[in-house]
């Protein structure tokens, strides 16, 4: 079982090269020396070469260099610069810019890693940001935030104004002298051209702004997706079950199969010290959806028009035993230990409405004597039986509402407490549920929300009392595959609660079906192809540095319910079954507008299993 939890959390991570030991220099060119030690001489660069904490690197006035440290931070150094490590540890980095120019791209970091680049003037602390500084010894000083935010920290404050400043991307920095204020605007045209050009060493005029077009159109593309999306980040934070900081963070802008400009932003976290918790969160400033039902066999979207849309995933596993606090550390706690799960669950959800939440969710809890996590009707407190389901797979699902009262529950809440698994069910045929916390459903919160159970074959016969395995020709699921693009669309059967055989299962509201949408697209929402990604000259990590999944979820209404599934013989069949109109109604959209539309990018993974490598080659196989 830990080795399967392992596996379990290492999925979709892939192969990364192990970091190196010390900070290195990839290239240079012109005249470029080194020290090793605050005290050493300096001598003559090389490729490769290490530098230790207490090293520097300085430029001549035809030279340039670029160094790689072991956080995977790359960093840029023009001409006539001179850079010191002053700092090189497993959760503190800190660089010094005596004078001249450099570039920082820093990865997102652990939680608790600082990464901080001091000048004569300031202190520069990042996290996931890509920025340019320039400075003299006097501490005149000029920056220039990319991506990401740069916190800024005077060393002598001035007398009027912040001693600290926030940077957001996009924003430029100007101290005319040590003790003075600072000036934030927006970067101009010149500023930006030069910061986004490539620093690389030994490059011509021409060879430096080669990628330049393509990276002004990214930067056009967050400056108007920020436009409209600035007041997001403190309604993420009322939605996700978060902590102030997370371990890992990933984030992409790119655009959707519809064309729609996304944001994602990923993060790996500890809510408490014995859970994890993932999250992917996919923000749009608008989104406009094809009509999918035209598209190879998708399904109907009929919303229309949303602005400032919000999607997330969430998953959170809780074990029985606290975590170690590195993620390095994970790899050997898991195969050393006696770790179990005690729950899981697994959270789909949009929350483009601020006073609802249309969700889908997947829970889960540990049975000690199949030592597994099982997700059948169990979880909701019900007897394991045939007329709950039996081992079936359960699904709850619907509209989450503001409620009002003194003991109201807001959507939020609610979410957070079905993500925890603090519901059961109502003890009726409905499928409704309670909340355990109070053991009530107060003013009608859940009224919208139900729990279903997976119908397959088996879960056919046993209800219909036909016997095992019965070939009775009852098609329960629908599936078509994108030809020759990855792509593919399925809906499965769900019969809502324990409604079989009882009175009153004989409507069209008593089946539904979880339809699912999946894509492989570039970072311009172009259907990717096998070949596309297989017969690519590019390194893997340049391949999926341009390469995300996209899944659209929704429960669709079934034309003629459980009392008419005899008519299921056939794909087409099932085909014919799954209605345009949508299962639930989401705020003024009604029954037509209700999909969770969710953008997946492997970057977090890659950047997790950067830093579990090490430690995960060392144990046995």
């Amino acid at each position: 079982m830990t080795r399967k939890i392992l596996l379990l959390l290492l999925l979709a991570l892939l192969p990364a090269f192990a970091a190196a030991e010390e900070a290195k220099i990839l290239a240079f060119s012109g005249n470029v020396e080194t020290r090793n030690t605050r005290e050493g001489q300096w001598a003559p660069a090389t490729v490769n070469m290490e530098i230790a904490e207490g090293g520097a690197v300085r430029t001549g006035a035809d030279g340039s260099a670029a160094l790689l440290l072991p956080n995977k931070s790359k960093v840029w150094i023009k001409e006539s610069s001179n850079l010191e490590l002053e700092q090189r540890q497993t959760f503190a980095s800190r660089l010094a810019l005596v004078f001249g120019r450099m570039k920082v791209r820093v990865p997102h970091l652990m939680r608790k890693e600082r990464f901080e680049v001091r000048t004569p003037a300031a202190v520069c602390a990042v996290r996931g940001t890509e920025f340019t500084v320039n400075t003299n010894e006097a501490g005149a000083m000029d920056i220039n935030v990319l991506y990401g935010e740069v916190k800024l920290s005077f060393v002598v404050p001035p007398e009027k104004g912040k001693a600290e400043l926030y940077i957001a991307q996009g924003r430029n920095l100007t101290l005319e002298e040590k003790g003075k204020p600072g000036k934030l605007a927006m970067m101009t045209a010149e500023q930006e051209k030069s910061s986004l050009e490539s620093w690389n060493p030994g490059l011509s005029p021409a060879e430096r702004g080669k990628d330049l077009k393509e990276k002004e159109n990214d930067r056009a593309q967050i400056r108007e997706f920020a436009k409209v999306t600035n007041g997001t980040e403190s309604s993420v934070k009322n939605f996700l079950n978060t902590v102030k900081e997370s371990d890992i963070e990933a984030g992409r802008t790119l655009k959707d199969i519809h064309g729609n400009v996304v944001r994602v932003a990923q993060f790996l976290m500890r809510p408490h010290s014995d859970e994890v918790q993932f999250v992917n969160l996919v923000k749009r400033a608008s989104y406009n959806a094809i009509n999918n039902n035209s598209v190879n066999g998708g399904f109907n979207y009929n919303g229309g028009s949303v602005g400032n849309r919000l999607d997330y995933v969430q998953m959170i596993m809780n074990f029985n035993q606290d975590l170690p606090q590195s993620i390095e550390e994970w790899p050997g706690f898991f195969n050393g230990n006696s770790v179990k799960p005690d729950w899981a669950s697994f959270v789909t959800a949009n929350k483009t409405r601020t006073s609802e939440i249309f969700f889908i969710a997947s829970l889960y809890k540990y049975e000690a004597a199949r030592d597994e996590l099982i997700n059948n009707s169990e979880v909701l407190n019900l007897a394991l039986n045939a007329a709950n389901g039996g081992d079936r797979e359960v699904l709850v699902t619907g509209v989450l509402k503001n409620e009002t009262g003194a003991n109201g529950v807001s959507a939020v809440d609610g979410l957070d407490r079905i993500s925890r698994i603090q519901v059961k069910d109502n003890g009726l045929t409905d499928g409704k549920l309670k909340y355990t916390a109070d053991n009530s459903n107060v003013n009608g919160g859940l009224s919208n929300v139900v729990w279903a159970m997976r119908l397959d074959q088996e879960a056919m016969d046993a209800m219909d009392n036909l016997g095992a395995n019965s070939a009775n020709g009852i098609f329960t699921s629908y599936e078509k595959k994108g030809d020759p693009n990855i792509s593919n669309y399925s809906a499965n059967a769900f019969l809502v609660g324990n409604c079989a055989g009882q009175v009153g299962c004989t409507g069209t509201n008593d089946v539904f079906w979880f339809a699912n949408e999946s894509y492989v697209i570039n970072n311009e929402g172009s259907l990717q192809k096998g070949d596309d990604l297989v017969n690519s000259s590019l390194d893997p990590f340049s391949i999926f540095k341009n390469v995300a999944g996209e899944s659209i979820m929704s429960i669709k209404s079934s034309v003629s319910g459980w009392a008419e599934r005899t008519g299921w013989t056939s794909n087409a069949a099932v085909k014919n079954d799954i209605s345009n109109t949508d299962y639930f109604a989401y705020g003024n959209r009604g029954a037509n507008g209700t999909n969770i539309d969710v953008v997946f990018i492997p970057d977090l993974l890659m950047a997790a299993v950067q830093r579990m490598l090490p430690a995960i080659t060392k144990l046995k196989d």
